[in-house]
């Protein structure tokens, strides 16, 4: 039972803790219109700061057709963590490639996320 009554205690204070009197909220400012959520339809803010470009990726799994013969899971059997990622990868290869890769290795020809899984480059 004191068990109950400090769980309880623990919330109430936190749920008060949590609280702020009518005085805090009207001395904080309103949220700015590009903080608030769009609405249905509407369009988001424009971004502050140039976007950085996507990896190359396939639109589907039929535009990656036909996929690359990735590396043998076995091959990293001294690496189990390594092993089971490559093992993932040969049952998901359309999710894979449909995936930009974030380490830019479009520049010596891979398409997408799952060419990286067709040589070591996916273990590094």
């Amino acid at each position: 039972m004191k068990r109950v009554i400090a769980l309880f205690a623990a919330v109430l204070i936190a749920a008060l803790a949590g609280c702020s009197t009518s005085e805090e909220k009207a001395a904080s400012p309103a949220p700015r219109a590009s903080s608030l959520p769009s609405a249905h339809g509407a369009q988001p803010p424009a971004p502050t700061e140039t976007a950085r470009p996507v990896p190359p990726y396939h639109e589907s799994a039929e535009a990656a057709q036909p996929f690359p013969r990735l590396m043998p899971p076995e091959r990293y059997r001294d690496y189990p963590h390594i092993e089971r990622v490559y093992r993932i990868a040969h049952r998901i290869p359309g999710v894979l490639a449909q995936q930009p890769c974030y380490c830019w290795c479009n520049k010596f020809g891979h398409g997408s996320l799952l060419d990286c899984y067709a040589s070591d480059h996916g273990a590094g």
